[in-house]
């Protein structure tokens, strides 16, 4: 049998009003806590090439090079309906090869405008983007 108890977890104030940002109607802290938690998951899950139809109707391919990605969080920071970060797997002592994952993006709900901005943010270089109906390389 598996009873339910209340915890108090306490967070900064900065980590509150991440949160509290975070929070959609009717959810709970806890609940955002669940969803965030299981997004970056499943984000984290999805490695390699990914093709994005994006709000405006164009269809992107977003590339990661997890051999340069050392894990500045820019693209993640910028779109993070896009990109997932596993912290684990960051730097020269690695333990894991593939440090950025891309998350499932609903069809239109980005703007390549947003992909490409977060792509171009990136120190290291290690996102490619290219429009798929023309071939044209939006950020080498």
């Amino acid at each position: 049998m598996i009873m339910s108890e209340d915890i108090i977890v306490s967070v900064n104030e900065e980590a509150f009003q991440m949160l509290k940002k975070a929070r959609k109607e009717g959810e709970s802290f806890s609940d955002v806590i669940v969803r965030l938690a299981s997004a970056k998951l499943a984000g984290l899950q999805k490695r390699g090439e990914k093709e994005i139809t994006t709000s405006e109707g164009r269809k992107i391919s977003v590339k990661i090079d997890q051999d340069l990605c050392l894990g500045a969080e820019s693209c993640v920071s910028l779109a993070p309906m896009v990109f997932a970060l596993d912290v684990e797997h960051l730097g020269f002592q690695r333990r894991g090869s593939e440090p950025l994952g891309m998350m499932d993006v609903p069809e239109g709900s980005v703007f390549s405008e947003t992909v490409v901005l977060a792509a171009q943010s990136c120190p290291y270089r290690a996102i490619y983007v290219k429009d798929v109906e023309t071939g044209e390389q939006l950020v080498p």
